[in-house]
C-alpha cells in the first residue's frame, strides 16, 4: 500500500513525498519526513533482515524529526547532531535486540532556513536539484559504484545495472559515530533559488529511471509536487519495481512559472499512486498500445544505428512525448597528486556546464576563472586552501567570476600573503554566483567584491583580516548576504575601511551576518532606504564597530 506525505504549503515552497513498496517486495523498508511549513525533509532507506530494516528507518526518522525541532545552535550543527543521534541510537538498540543486529539505514536529509539549503547525507538516497531546466544530482554516492559513476567510469545506466549497485561503505547505525567524524556525514550548504525544486529519493527510485526522466515528470508537472511524486514512482514501478520506492518533491514559489509551458495551477489529480492506476489518467489498454508502438519505433532506429536499446518505458498516452537526453553531470576530482587533475584550473578547462568540481585537501597556488554552470566544492570545507604567496601575472582575484549565469563556489579557503598584492579575494561582475561555507583574508582592496548587475547569495562565510572593507558591493548588484562572519576588515593604516561598503545603485539583503573588529563601521551605505534590508545582524565591538550602520555623506 503506498503511503503518501502532503505538507501544507509555506510561504516559500510547497511540497509532496511518497513512499510504495515497489513490486518485488512485500513489506516497506524506506521511510520519509515531509515538513514544508518546517523546511525538514528527510528520505530513509532501511536495511537489515526480517524487519529490521524498517526498524532503523523509522528509528532514524524519529530521533532526527526530534532533534531538528529543537532549534538551538546552527542548521549545520543539527543536522550533524540529529544523524549521529539517530545512528547511535539505532546501534545501542540491534546491540540489545539480537534479531536486528546489523540493522542500519542510509538516508538524505534536507533542511531550508533563510533561503539556504542545509543537507545531511549518508549512504546512496540522493538529492537531485532542478534549475533552469536541468538536473544536478547534489549528493553522492557513498558506495564503490557510486564513486565510478560520479567519476565518470560508468555512465548512468551502466551504474543502474551494476550487480555491485546495492553495495554501500557509509550507512546510519552499525557503528557509534560522532557528529564531526570525516567519514560519517556529507554536510553540504547551497542557496535554494525562488526558481529551484528538490528531489530526494530512495535507490528504489534511481536505480530504476533516470535523472532526465526524473528532471521531464517534475518539470511537466510544475506547480504539483504531488503528481510529480505519483509519476515518479509509478515509472520506476512501470520499469519493474525491484525495490521499495521513496520520492519528496520540494518546489520553490517560482519554480512552476520557470517551467515552459506551465499553463499556470491546475488542480492535482487526487489520490495515492496505487499498484494499478495511471496517475495522468488514461486506461491500460490505451497505455499498453502506446508502449508497443513506441518500442517498435525504438527498435527500428536501433536497428538503424546499431545501437543497443538498453531499457523503453513509454509514456501514458496523454503525457507529453520524453524530453531528449542530456549529458549526465560529472563530478572531476582535482587532488594535488593528481595525474589528470592536479589544479583546480585543468579541472575547469575540462569541466562543461552541470558539472561539479571537487576539491581534495590541500593548498593551491593558483587563479580560478568560474565558468557558467559549474559549481566548485570542497571535499572537506576549509581543508582545501587557495594560498597566494607571490603576485601571479593578470592577477585581481583568486576567484573571478564575469557574465556568468549561474556557478557557485563552497568550502575554499582563500588566504592571500603580504607579498602577493592581490586586490580581491573575490571579485563577481555581471554575474550569478553562490558562495557558501567559504574563507577569504589577506586581500588588499577588499575580501570580496560584487559589481555590475550581479546577483546570488553569499552564506555562512568567514571574510576576516583584509585591508579593505571586507565586502564592497556597488553599481546596481543585488546579492543576498545572510549568516556571514565579517571580522577584523578594513585595517589598512590611515584608510580604516567599514565591514561592508554599499554603494552606487545596489540593493542587497543583509540579513544574520556577524560585524567584528572592522576599522570602521561595521556597515557603510550611501543610499539610507537600504537600512530597511539591514536585517537582524549583530554587531559586537566597541568604538566605530559599535557605529553599526553608517549612512555616507555623498555629494551630488
Amino acid at each position: 500500500m503506498t503511503q503518501v506525505k502532503n505538507s501544507n504549503p509555506s510561504p516559500g515552497w510547497k511540497a509532496f513525498g511518497g513512499t510504495d513498496p515497489g513490486r518485488k517486495r512485500e513489506n516497506n523498508e524506506d521511510r520519509i519526513l515531509c515538513e514544508a511549513e518546517r523546511g525538514i525533509f528527510v528520505v530513509a532507506d532501511g536495511m537489515g533482515g526480517e524487519a529490521a530494516g524498517e526498524v532503523a528507518a523509522q528509528r532514524a526518522i524519529d530521533v532526527i524529526k526530534t532533534r531538528l525541532h529543537q532549534e538551538t545552535g546552527t542548521v549545520a550543527r543539527r543536522l550533524r547532531e540529529a544523524i549521529a543521534a539517530a545512528n547511535n541510537d539505532i546501534f545501542h538498540l540491534a546491540e540489545s535486540n539480537p534479531p536486528w543486529h546489523g540493522m542500519a539505514c542510509v538516508l538524505t536529509a534536507a533542511v531550508l532556513e533563510d533561503g539556504i539549503l542545509h543537507i545531511g547525507h549518508v549512504g546512496d538516497s540522493r538529492l537531485y536539484k532542478i534549475l533552469n531546466g536541468q538536473i544536478r544530482k547534489v549528493t553522492s554516492d557513498h558506495s564503490p559504484v557510486g564513486q565510478r559513476e560520479d567519476a565518470g567510469e560508468l555512465s548512468e545506466l551502466e551504474a543502474q545495472s551494476h550487480p555491485r549497485r546495492n553495495e554501500v561503505f557509509r550507512d546510519v547505525g552499525s557503528r557509534l559515530h560522532k557528529p564531526e567524524d570525516d567519514d560519517f556525514i556529507d554536510y553540504t550548504q547551497m542557496p535554494f533559488e525562488n526558481d529551484a525544486a528538490l528531489v530526494l529519493c530512495s535507490d528504489g527510485l534511481s536505480d530504476m529511471i533516470a535523472s532526465d526522466e526524473i528532471l521531464h515528470a517534475v518539470t511537466g508537472n510544475a506547480g504539483r509536487p504531488e503528481d510529480s511524486v505519483r509519476q515518479l514512482i509509478r515509472q520506476a514501478n512501470a520499469a519493474g519495481g525491484k525495490d521499495n520506492i521513496s520520492v519528496i518533491v520540494v518546489e520553490a514559489e517560482d519554480f512552476a512559472a520557470s517551467c515552459p509551458g506551465y499553463p499556470g495551477e491546475t488542480e492535482g489529480s487526487g489520490g495515492a499512486p496505487g499498484k494499478q492506476k495511471l496517475v495522468s489518467g488514461g486506461s491500460w489498454a490505451s497505455y499498453l498500445q502506446g508502449r508497443w508502438a513506441f518500442l517498435f519505433l525504438g527498435l527500428l532506429a536501433g536497428l538503424v544505428l546499431a545501437a543497443g536499446w538498453h531499457r523503453y518505458r513509454a509514456p501514458a498516452a496523454d503525457e507529453p512525448a520524453p524530453v531528449p537526453a542530456v549529458p549526465i553531470p560529472r563530478v572531476l576530482i582535482v587532488e594535488p597528486a593528481s595525474p589528470e587533475f592536479p589544479t583546480i584550473t585543468r579541472a575547469m578547462e575540462a569541466a562543461r556546464s552541470g558539472d561539479r568540481v571537487e576539491v581534495g585537501d590541500g593548498e593551491y597556488e593558483e587563479l580560478i576563472h568560474l565558468k557558467d554552470g559549474v559549481d566548485i566544492a570542497a571535499r572537506s570545507p576549509g581543508k582545501a586552501l587557495l594560498r597566494l604567496v607571490k603576485a601571479l601575472p593578470g592577477m585581481d582575484a583568486a576567484i573571478a567570476a564575469d557574465g556568468i549565469g549561474q556557478a557557485s563556489v563552497s568550502g575554499l579557503a582563500i588566504k592571500a600573503e603580504a607579498g602577493s598584492a592581490l586586490p580581491y579575494g573575490i571579485r563577481i561582475s555581471n554575474s550569478k554566483v553562490n558562495l557558501s561555507n567559504m574563507e577569504i583574508s589577506g586581500a588588499v582592496r577588499a575580501g570580496i567584491l560584487i559589481d555590475g548587475s550581479s546577483a546570488g547569495t553569499i552564506a555562512a562565510t568567514f571574510v576576516h583580516a583584509n585591508s579593505g572593507p571586507g565586502i564592497i558591493i556597488s553599481d546596481t548588484a543585488s546579492p543576498f548576504l545572510v549568516g556571514n562572519v565579517v571580522h577584523a576588515n578594513g585595517t589598512k593604516r590611515g584608510q580604516k575601511g567599514p565591514g561592508l561598503y554599499l554603494t552606487g545603485q545596489s540593493n542587497p539583503e543583509v540579513k544574520r551576518n556577524v560585524f567584528s573588529g572592522n576599522g570602521a563601521e561595521a556597515i557603510r551605505l550611501q543610499r539610507p532606504e537600504l537600512k530597511e534590508k539591514m536585517l537582524d545582524n549583530l554587531f559586537v565591538g566597541p568604538g566605530r564597530n559599535a557605529r553599526a550602520v553608517v549612512v555616507e555623506n555623498v555629494r551630488q
